[in-house]
């Protein structure tokens, strides 16, 4: 019984420091699907807007959370929903999952399919060395780094572009799609009582 404890003395199951890692960490994940389960159900399905600018914010955010501006997300995202007369309180939350921990595996793809789209060759160890190693000094050395950071940013705006209109359109008509039928079956209508 090494994994559920051992009874001490006062008859209390005394637990090891890895079960109780453990334990904190389903506890955290247990909570933190509650509180998706409640964000969706009464944020995004009982919202008092029709189902068509719920899903109009949702694709705004999932299109924006996948382009190179992070920094500028959430006033992108609130600036689109407006201009598109969207909800704009559902997209907030999704330009989150360009975070710190996901923007370099999200970018890099991206960056690959801008590059497979383009016709461009991956960057190599002799363009990593020479950016180790830049030349030059002042704006010599500015010019450089602009020309290094164009390398890559064309690749993948292209590339982040397409993905994001991809995403954004499935995760617009899949919202509606979803929005429309629970609304349906609850009330009979689409817009809340």
């Amino acid at each position: 019984m090494a994994d559920s404890g051992e009874s001490n003395s006062s008859g209390r199951i005394s637990r090891s420091p890895r079960s109780r890692r453990l334990r904190a960490l389903l506890l955290r994940w247990r909570r933190s699907r509650r509180a998706v389960r409640r964000f969706i159900v009464h944020n995004l399905l009982h919202a008092d807007d029709p189902p068509r600018k719920i899903a109009l914010g949702v694709g705004i955010g999932f299109f924006v959370a996948l382009t190179p501006t992070v920094g500028l997300q959430m006033v992108l995202v609130v600036f689109g929903a407006w201009l598109l007369r969207a909800n704009k309180v559902v997209g907030l939350p999704i330009v989150w999952i360009s975070n710190p921990a996901t923007v370099v595996p999200i970018f890099y793809g991206c960056y690959h399919v801008g590059r497979f789209l383009l016709g461009i060759e991956a960057i190599d160890e002799a363009w990593w060395s020479e950016l180790a190693h830049p030349e030059g000094q002042g704006w010599v050395r500015a010019a450089f780094f602009w020309h290094r950071l164009m390398d890559i940013a064309t690749p993948l705006w292209v590339g982040s572009l397409v993905v994001a209109c991809i995403a954004g359109y499935i995760s617009y008509y899949t919202v509606l799609t979803l929005v429309s039928r629970y609304r349906m079956r609850k009330w009979g209508q689409l817009t809340p009582p």
